[in-house]
This record gives structure tokens, C-alpha cells and sequence, in this order.
């Protein structure tokens, strides 16, 4: 039985698959073998093989799939995936020859990412851009709708086998969670438990995560000094488990901290499921195609400071520099570690790929890890690092410490290195470059001062 996405020998004899599609198979053939002299041995065992092949897909809601075009391969389902990270996910999974499902309701973002998906997928060389439109269906929901999500689902699972959902929608905005607190309980901790519930009943049972390294501000400042390991804090199954370490957490990040926990007991709930959580630090740049941008529907969200950047070299204005609260120590703007986006996601990809074949392996069926890499540069450097590749002399204001930033933030990515071999690519000087070519920044404006 050859796997769905496997193409050559050595490969397909490493794949090994589930006992579902084992007794699918078995199911599906049987009837091709009834005209053949077989011992009734042999015979007796495929009919026990039918037989409990039927019980186990009947049991099971919605596993009963058509067969999957060895062309198309499995399905992933990627929520929030015309978003910023999301649409850089999705490009990932189409190079690994996925065929994409993208729940994503618009409201933050724009139905012509699925064209620049394609598009950015055609430069980079890895197939033709009708291959990536194809790959790809475009449901737009909104993934808490249990009614709407279900429906679809089940639609589409009559032509696809979901081996997996990657979860990236989310309110994302620090400074807007302080002032609307419960906005983010219902976006990214209510619609979230549905949407797991959903998942489960529908049997789709591995599920990728995307938190945040804010989850790290209930740590007392001179830990966060260090880089950060996964284990400083983790996963709690209730508030009541985090006791007083609340305190130095914004809403935002106290909802990440309930969606790993989430995930957490989603996977407790059945031995066959599996889950990885990435605490993403701080993603930047643009895939080099220049067709993907992080471009957010919503401009109360104002996009990453990449974004912060771009609008004062276009507009030639003061670009803004928060302190840390630090006193003298280095620049006095907060220190971050920036990770290319593209970076981020492939570690994604690999965290999906881990759950999907190797996680019925592992006793741990929940992985937790940062998306980082390793080392961090102040806000200041980063701007101008963006100036020397745009050619423009970016001016700064120096401003104080804002409510819920955090002054260092560097994670240890050690971890993901062991066990998944996932490391940064692309240094910080191609973050610059890949941004400034995806906005059309590289303009000759003068020598900087």
C-alpha cells in the first residue's frame, strides 16, 4: 500500500501507515479479489479485515473518505491562512505538496492572498501557479462557527483525508487586548475550544498550535534576561494552575497561555491524537518573491514593527522607540528576536509533518517549542538595518516604556534544533532585504547620516 505523498521506494518503505488506512485499503480492494482463486485462509482473513474495517470507519465521524488523488496528497487545514504568517504556512505546504484547506473569514485580511500564494509559489520554482490554485480551497468562515465549520468539513472530507490543522487565527494586537480584554477571551480562547471540539468529533486528531512568546512575561524580569527555554513556563490546563504568576501578562498573552492548554487537554482526551504549540518570537520579513506581505485588513492592529518601519521611510517620518524601562543598559529600546517569516514557516511544516508521521512513535504527544533564533537585536539596530538596505535615513523619537512590553525577549531554540533539526535560515540582513524588495523600499534618497 503505497503512502499518498510518497513517489519513490526508499521513501514509501519509511512511511508507514495508519491502521485506518491499512483496513481502508484492505476494505476498498476486497471486492477486486473476489474473482481470483484465493485459499479460503486468505479469503476468511479479508473478510475478518472487512469486517473490522467497518466498525472502525463507521465508528469514527466522517472517516469514511473517497479515495485521495496520489496527485493531490492529504489535506491540511490551516485557520488564519490569508493572514501573515498564515499565507507563508500555506506556501510552505503547497512546495510539500499538500493540498490546502484555508479557513479564514476575511475580516483582517484579503481573498486575493490566494492569488499572491500562487504567484509567490510559481517564483519560487516549484510548480506552476494553476498547480497552487488547485492546491488550494478557500473557505470563508469563521473558524468558531461550529454550524458553518462542520458543514464545510464534511463536504470536503468526501474528497480529502485532513491529516492535520494548523491554527493561526487569532487577535494578535498587545495594546488593543489591554483595552479590549474580552475581545481576545472570545476570539482566541472560546472560539478556540469550539473549534477543537469540532475537530475531534469530526476525527482529526493532529493539531498545530501558533502561541506567542508573550506567554514569557509572567516570568520575573531577570529571568527573561536569558534566553528563554519551553520549560520556564509550561503548559497550564487551568488559571488556577498559574496561581500568581498573572501578574506581568496582558490579555493577549494570558489567551495564548489558554489556548496551549487547550491543545493540552484536546490531545489527553484520545491516545491517537497528537499536538505540537510553537511560541513564535517575533516573525519579519517576506517570502523573496515579494508577492506576500504582512497587510492587515484592520489598521487599528498596525501590523508588526516591520510594518511601523516601512510607514516612516515611506512617509519620512519620525519612527518611534520605546523604552524598557531598563535605565542605561544598551540603546535603551527593547531587544527582540526577529525571526524571518519564511523561518517560521518551515518550522510549522516540520512540526505538522512530526505529528502526522512520526507522532503515533512518541509517548510525548505534545510537543511544545519556541520559533527562535537564539539571539536578539534591539529595536534600533533593526531600524537601521532597514535603512542601510532602503538608502533612507530613518529618524527616531525616543519615547517611554509602553504598557505590557516586554525588555528582552530572545528564545533558546535548542530544543526544536534536537528534535525536530529545525534552525533559522536567513539571517536578519535578508529579513531586511526580503521586506524592502516585497514593499519597493530600495529607493536612492540621499547617503545616510
Amino acid at each position: 500500500m503505497d503512502c499518498h505523498r510518497c513517489t519513490d521506494a526508499t521513501t514509501r518503505r519509511s512511511c508507514r501507515p495508519s491502521e485506518i488506512e491499512i483496513l481502508l485499503y484492505f476494505f476498498v480492494n476486497y471486492t477486486s479479489l473476489q474473482g481470483l482463486d484465493i485459499p479460503s485462509r486468505i479469503r476468511n482473513y479479508y473478510q475478518l479485515v472487512t469486517s473490522q474495517a467497518i466498525k472502525v470507519l463507521t465508528s469514527i465521524p466522517c472517516c469514511l473518505y473517497t479515495s485521495v488523488s496520489p496527485s493531490r496528497g492529504p489535506a491540511v487545514l490551516v485557520t488564519g491562512g490569508l493572514g501573515y504568517v498564515g499565507s507563508h504556512v500555506c506556501l510552505e505546504l503547497l512546495k510539500r505538496g499538500y493540498t490546502i484547506l484555508i479557513i479564514d473569514d476575511l475580516r483582517n485580511s484579503f481573498s486575493n492572498t490566494v492569488q499572491n500564494i500562487g504567484l509567490a509559489f510559481e517564483t519560487s520554482g516549484f510548480g506552476e501557479y494553476k498547480t497552487a490554485i488547485q492546491n488550494m480551497n478557500h473557505i470563508p468562515i469563521d473558524y468558531g462557527d461550529t454550524q458553518a465549520l462542520n458543514q464545510a468539513l464534511v463536504g470536503y472530507g468526501r474528497y480529502f483525508l485532513i491529516v492535520g490543522a494548523i491554527h493561526l487565527a487569532a487577535s494578535k494586537s498587545v495594546a488593543e487586548s489591554l483595552k479590549n480584554p474580552r475581545k481576545y477571551y472570545e476570539n482566541n480562547v472560546s472560539k478556540m475550544e469550539r473549534f477543537l471540539t469540532a475537530l475531534g468529533s469530526l476525527g482529526i486528531r493532529n493539531v498545530i498550535f501558533s502561541s506567542s512568546a508573550t506567554v514569557y512575561g509572567c516570568l520575573p524580569p531577570e529571568t527573561a534576561l536569558k534566553p528563554l527555554k519551553e520549560d520556564l513556563v509550561p503548559v497550564f490546563r487551568s488559571l488556577r494552575q498559574l496561581g500568581g504568576m498573572l501578574g506581568g501578562l496582558t490579555p493577549y498573552g494570558i489567551s495564548k497561555i489558554l489556548g496551549e492548554g487547550l491543545v493540552a487537554r484536546f490531545v489527553e482526551r484520545d491516545k491517537q491524537r497528537n499536538g505540537v504549540v510553537f511560541r513564535l518570537f517575533n516573525p519579519v520579513g517576506c517570502d523573496p518573491s515579494g508577492h506576500l506581505k504582512d497587510d492587515p485588513k484592520d489598521k487599528k492592529c498596525r501590523g508588526g514593527v516591520m510594518q511601523m518601519i516601512m510607514k516612516s521611510v515611506r512617509r519620512d517620518q519620525v519612527f518611534e522607540v520605546y523604552g524598557t524601562g531598563l535605565g542605561g543598559r544598551g540603546d535603551k529600546s527593547c531587544i527582540r528576536d526577529f525571526v524571518h517569516v519564511a523561518d517560521i514557516a518551515r518550522g510549522i511544516a516540520m512540526g505538522l509533518e512530526a505529528c502526522v508521521y512520526k507522532g503515533y512513535r512518541d509517548r510525548e504527544r505534545l510537543k511544545v517549542y519556541n520559533l527562535a533564533s537564539g539571539g536578539g537585536i534591539s529595536v534600533k539596530q533593526l531600524v537601521r538595518k532597514v535603512g542601510l538596505e532602503s538608502r533612507v535615513a530613518v529618524r527616531v523619537r525616543e519615547c517611554s516604556k509602553r504598557e505590557g512590553d516586554i525588555a528582552v525577549s530572545v528564545g533558546d531554540n535548542g530544543k526544536i534544533e534536537c528534535q525536530l533539526g529545525w534552525v533559522p535560515e536567513r539571517s536578519i540582513e535578508a529579513v531586511c532585504k526580503d521586506f524592502c524588495h516585497a514593499y519597493n523600499l530600495q529607493k536612492d534618497r540621499g547617503d545616510l547620516n
